[in-house]
């Protein structure tokens, strides 16, 4: 029973650092102990190093041994690596899905975002809706990569989306802002309807420089 509770905890473990760090428990740059991460996550010293291995690998920390454990901080540079990345897969994405999407996957997610547009055009323009437009991310990107029916794209997406919501901790997100951003993913959904993989990757490039230069405060 050891055995088998042992990766179960460390996938805990590994979850808890995450959380702590997407709600500001652990600050970005911080140099941190065993320690300190074992008081915040409350869990055992053994399954918090296997997930610190882990959470290394995926670059969201730096282990030095003898001087503590340096998370990630937030950086142009960091921003424009992931948007560049991240515009390296979505734009061959964005053709896949024109091609392979089904009619009703994709008008599922056209009526997803005419939704969400709503419900921000009828909220006051200064309220936060970073959390909301989030979950909508999280369906409209995956579900882009996921066309390319590529397990070694999915690994390394994952860790975009990891460095993605990094960039955007701490950071507010109003309905205008949204707005645009939910119309730019339309635009990509409208080319997929139309069945025109240039298009689709050319609204996907066109939504990613824009999002890249949100992040960075140039738009």
């Amino acid at each position: 029973m050891k055995d088998q509770a042992a990766p179960l905890l460390s996938e805990l473990a590994y979850e808890r650092i995450l959380e702590a760090l997407f709600d500001r428990r652990l600050p970005m740059g911080a140099r941190l102990t065993q320690g300190d991460l074992a008081r915040v996550t409350q869990m055992p010293v053994g399954p918090l190093r296997d997930a610190l291995r882990i959470l290394e690998t995926d670059g969201i920390l730096t282990i030095h041994p003898r001087s503590g454990i340096e998370v990630i901080r937030r950086s142009t540079e960091l921003t424009r690596s992931t948007y560049q990345f991240r515009s390296i897969i979505e734009r061959t994405a964005a053709r896949s899905l024109a091609r392979s999407a089904t009619e009703a996957d994709l008008r599922d997610l056209d009526r997803l975002h005419r939704d969400a547009i709503a419900r921000f055009e009828s909220l006051d323009h200064n309220a936060d809706v970073a959390e909301a437009l989030g979950q909508i991310e999280d369906i409209f990107h995956p579900a882009l990569v996921r066309a390319l029916d590529n397990a070694l794209v999915d690994t390394a997406y994952r860790r975009l989306q990891l460095m993605a919501r990094i960039i955007k901790v701490n950071d507010k997100v109003y309905p205008r802002a949204a707005i645009i951003s939910m119309s730019e993913h339309l635009d990509v959904i409208a080319a997929c309807l139309a069945r025109d993989p240039d298009a689709a990757e050319a609204a996907v490039a066109r939504h990613l420089s824009s999002a890249l230069a949100r992040n960075l405060g140039m738009a």
